[in-house]
């Protein structure tokens, strides 16, 4: 019973501060971290607790590494496209990217 109260408390709370967060990175791991938690709870039959402390773990990392992809941190002052910081021109008209600040 313990640990449904847990799954529940968790997921509540993802649901609340997921759309409050800041960034792709923060959304992708509190999101990420209610998902992994509930599987954890779910597939751990005789550890649910433990279950999901890990599951909430392992999906908050993988989710912030998800949402970090979709961060983006230069735009193309031609076109007004964003682009991933890893690019250093735009590929639809050349220029050359600056920083968003």
């Amino acid at each position: 019973m313990k640990a449904k109260l847990l799954v529940a408390a968790v997921l509540a709370l993802a649901v609340l501060l997921a759309p409050m967060s800041c960034t792709p990175t923060q959304q992708g791991a509190w999101i990420g971290g209610a998902t992994g938690a509930t599987a954890g709870a779910i597939l751990s039959h005789h550890h649910r607790s433990r279950g999901a402390l890990i599951g909430g773990v392992a999906g908050g990392i993988i989710g912030a590494m998800i949402g970090h992809t979709y961060e983006y941190y230069k735009f193309c002052p031609a076109c007004g496209r964003r682009f991933h910081a890893s690019k250093l021109y735009c590929p639809y008209d050349g220029a050359p990217l600056q920083m968003v600040q």
